[in-house]
């Protein structure tokens, strides 16, 4: 039977945004860096798999947040694996403030993949992982699908050296970067993100370059979709904001 293991981190003045609070890049981070570590202390971390030829990838994440935290938090984040699929994990999360206060939720979904072939990878050829299933769900439940909105330009971007990461591809991060950047800085002094989903389709490269498009569902309710020449439509997302 697996156990949920909590990760604490102080707040830098990298991880927060002109408005003192940290930005959806950084939390994200937070949350990606709990599960690396969580993985490398169970024996399944990302240089473990690579000395066999794979790799994790992310697949789907949602981020559910009663408040933003800001620059006096400390944050506390617990996670563990709900449950193993034939080609995807389920792994939770729960984040709590300096004072223990629960502020969010998050909920991610990963694959293996071959580095030489980039096709997935079945889970049970790692056995080793099965034991360190905790089978609790949250609130929020898994990340769901996203369904792809129409929209307008509202970014543009090309991948470049600075964008690549470990797995040769580009990081995850640099999508919510282009994601959060539609928006201007007095939108973001009026609103805080309340809830955040996305889902990658297709690896970027280096060269690759694409726009983001944006469509607001409802008020404070917006769905985007990355989309290239070289490879069409890349990653799904959905934001939702509410006002200061």
């Amino acid at each position: 039977m697996g156990t949920i293991k909590t990760y604490s981190y102080n707040i830098e003045a990298g991880d927060i945004d002109f408005r003192r609070r940290v930005s959806l890049s950084s939390l994200t981070n937070f949350v990606l860096i709990t599960a690396g570590k969580n993985a490398d202390e169970n024996g399944f971390g990302l240089l473990e798999l690579q000395s066999d030829n794979f790799t994790w990838v992310l697949s789907r994440l949602v981020i559910d947040m009663k408040r933003m935290p800001t620059e006096s938090d400390t944050l506390n984040i617990e996670t563990w694996v709900e449950k193993i699929g034939t080609a995807f994990t389920t792994r939770n999360f729960r984040i709590f403030d300096r004072e223990q206060n629960l502020i969010g939720y998050a909920a991610s979904s990963w694959a293996v993949i071959d580095m030489q072939t980039r096709r997935s990878v079945l889970l049970h050829t790692i056995p080793s992982m099965q034991r360190f299933v905790m089978p609790e769900s949250t609130p929020i439940g898994e990340p769901g699908r996203i369904h792809s909105p129409a929209g307008e330009v509202a970014n543009s971007f090309r991948v470049k050296y600075s964008n690549i990461d470990v797995n040769n591809h580009a990081n995850s991060l640099h999508y919510v970067a282009w994601l959060s950047d539609c928006f201007t800085p007095d939108f973001y002094r009026h609103h805080y993100i309340r809830r955040f989903e996305i889902n990658f389709l297709k690896e970027l490269t280096f060269g690759d370059s694409g726009d983001v498009y944006r469509h607001e569902n409802a008020l404070g309710d917006y769905s985007f979709r990355i989309v290239t020449t070289e490879k069409g439509e890349v990653c799904r997302a959905r934001i939702l904001f509410e006002a200061v």
